[in-house]
C-alpha cells in the first residue's frame, strides 16, 4: 500500500507567497528598520539645528564685541586727543601765545601793575637824551672812550629817564643830582632834560676832570 507524501520535518518553513522571511522588495527594508531609521533622523535632525545655531550665536557675540572694542578705542583716541590738544594750548599760552578764551594764561598770572612808577613817569625820550650828552660831550673835546664811560655812569644812574627818582638815595633825573650832596636844585631842572645833561657834564668837568674818573667814582661808592 503506497505511503503517502509528507513534508521533511526537519523543515516546517512553509513557502511564502511574498518571499522568504526577513526579506523584502521595499527599499528601506522591513517596518522594524524602518521605525529605525526614523527614529535616527529625528535624533539627528535637532543636533544638527541646535549646533547651526550656536554657530550663529557665536558670529554674532563676535562682531558685536568687535564693534564695542572699535567704539572704545574711537572714544579712547578721541579723549587722548582732546588731552593732548589742551596740554599744547596751555603751553602756548604760557608764552603769551594765543589768546586762551577771554585771557592768556600771562596776563591771568600777571601781578597787579603797582600803584606808582617810583622810578620815574616814563623814558620815551632816551635814545635823544642820549644822543643830547653824546654831542654836548663831544663838544668838550672828550674823546669816544670818554664819551662810552659818561654813557655808561648815566645809563647805570638813571637809563637816560629825566623824570627819574630814586627814593632811596634822593638822585633825580639823568645826571643823579642829589640835593642833599650837591645843593640846590637849579632851576627847571626836573622839567628840562638839557638842564640836567648840562649840569652834569659841569659836575663832571669841574670835580673829576674827565667822564671816565666820575665813573670809577660811582663804581666804588654809588655816587659822584
Amino acid at each position: 500500500m503506497p505511503t503517502p507524501h509528507r513534508p521533511d520535518s526537519g523543515n516546517t518553513r512553509r513557502p511564502s507567497p511574498t518571499g522568504p522571511p526577513g526579506r523584502s522588495d521595499d527599499r528601506n527594508g522591513p517596518p522594524r528598520v524602518r521605525r529605525w531609521a526614523e527614529r535616527a533622523l529625528r535624533w539627528l535632525h535637532p543636533a544638527t539645528g541646535a549646533v547651526r545655531d550656536r554657530g550663529a550665536a557665536f558670529v554674532e557675540l563676535a562682531a558685536v564685541t568687535i564693534l564695542v572694542a572699535a567704539i572704545m578705542v574711537a572714544v579712547y583716541q578721541l579723549e587722548l586727543s582732546r588731552t593732548f590738544n589742551n596740554g599744547v594750548r596751555q603751553m602756548v599760552c604760557l608764552v603769551e601765545g594765543p589768546g586762551c578764551g577771554d585771557e592768556t594764561w600771562v596776563d591771568a598770572d600777571r601781578p597787579e601793575e603797582p600803584e606808582e612808577y617810583e622810578w620815574g613817569g616814563g623814558n620815551s625820550n632816551a635814545l635823544e637824551n642820549e644822543s643830547l650828552a653824546m654831542d654836548l660831550a663831544a663838544a668838550r673835546d672828550w674823546n669816544e672812550n670818554e664819551r662810552e664811560c659818561l654813557k655808561n655812569l648815566w645809563s647805570t644812574i638813571s637809563h637816560w629817564d629825566h623824570t627819574f627818582v630814586n627814593p632811596e638815595t634822593g638822585a633825580h633825573g639823568i645826571s643823579g643830582f642829589n640835593p642833599a650832596q650837591h645843593g640846590p636844585m637849579p632851576s627847571r631842572f626836573q622839567e628840562s632834560p638839557s638842564e640836567q645833561i648840562s649840569w652834569g657834564l659841569n659836575h663832571i668837568e669841574e670835580t673829576y676832570g674827565s667822564p671816565c674818573a666820575a665813573w670809577v667814582q660811582w663804581e666804588g661808592t654809588h655816587t659822584y
